[in-house]
């Protein structure tokens, strides 16, 4: 063989091999996006109750107490952790000492090292002019006798953190508990951005970074409909970001849909977020007007919720439980 037919022989499996992958990743997209979604019809099962909750911003499963859920209002609002029946029941609230709500925008439930977690990102930053913001992590409360929460608690740890590539506006964090991570996702740059740090970090005083993981540009961008809604090019910001107790979901909620991400095997977070999500509509009327929590419940069905006084509480149940009656 010549010199030149070696390169061209060199060019031509390049070129097969390029191919190869673009096919393969190809058609592991297709395939994921037309597998039936995990979720059945979705189904109102209640309103918020409590009445200083108004502006849902983050809501979370108990890690503790079967059918309580964790809600927090955002910017403006008292630092309060607010206690929720399955239906959204009013069961209480509790402050949280020594913080602040400059702008809690998420909340995630944890478990950690035996014991069960709440998570309060404090990360919001509209104009992306906040120098750094603060992650709030406090033992998940307990009720009273009568069953209603109350009182006040302190959190077990703080993190102040600021993004490596500089402020930024985020809505979105989760838990990763069997990797000790927490997860970012920005807001308002296209396309959205993940971003990583340390759940317990070695020296909780000290400034962390949230470290760049990947773009995610698999979340649709708005179309022509899109653009009459009140959102209108905004329908695609993330809002809310969750990942299930397992470690083998999430999901990203967006003005107008959910999207539904699979982890297969010991894949990275960063290789799950790039595959095709399956999309989960969500109601498009008064009902969800500015949706901006989400939350995996305790079995594999997902909550959703809007901001808004007595704002409905949706359920979607996993296709794996049986149908209501």
């Amino acid at each position: 063989m010549t010199r030149w037919q070696g390169w061209i022989m060199a060019g031509v499996l390049g070129l097969f091999s390029c191919s190869a992958v673009r096919a393969a990743t190809s058609y592991a997209d297709r395939f994921a996006a037309s597998m039936p979604t995990s979720y059945r019809t979705v189904f109102g099962i209640g309103h918020l109750g409590a009445s200083d909750l108004t502006e849902a911003s983050g809501l979370a499963a108990s890690r503790r107490t079967d059918g309580l859920l964790w809600a927090v209002n955002d910017s403006g609002n008292a630092p309060e952790l607010y206690a929720l029946g399955s239906r959204g029941e009013d069961r209480g609230s509790v402050g949280v000492l020594g913080v602040k709500n400059t702008d809690w925008e998420d909340l995630a439930a944890f478990t950690w090292q035996g014991k069960a977690y709440l998570l309060v990102a404090d990360v919001g930053d509209n104009r992306a002019v906040r120098p750094q913001v603060q992650l709030h992590v406090v033992p998940e409360p307990l009720p009273g006798d009568d069953g209603r929460f109350r009182g006040t608690i302190t959190p077990a740890w703080s993190i102040s953190l600021q993004f490596e590539d500089g402020p930024r506006d985020c809505e979105g964090v989760a838990v990763d508990e069997q990797q000790g991570q927490v997860l970012l996702l920005s807001k308002r740059t296209s396309p959205p951005v993940l971003y990583r740090l340390p759940l317990r970090p070695a020296r909780s005083d000290q400034m962390q970074i949230a470290r760049r993981v990947v773009e995610i540009k698999n979340i649709p961008s708005p179309d022509r409909n899109d653009l009459a809604h009140v959102f209108g090019r905004y329908r695609s910001w993330p809002t809310a970001f969750d990942i299930r107790a397992d470690g083998r979901a999430a999901v990203i909620l967006t003005y107008k849909n959910a999207y539904l991400y699979l982890r297969q095997g010991g894949e990275s977070w960063r290789k799950a977020l790039t595959r095709r999500p399956q999309t989960i509509g969500l109601p498009d009327d008064e009902r969800l007007p500015q949706r901006e929590a989400i939350c995996f419940d305790g079995e594999d069905g997902l909550l959703v919720t809007s901001e808004g006084q007595k704002a409905a509480l949706f359920r979607l149940p996993s296709k794996q439980e049986p149908a209501e009656p």
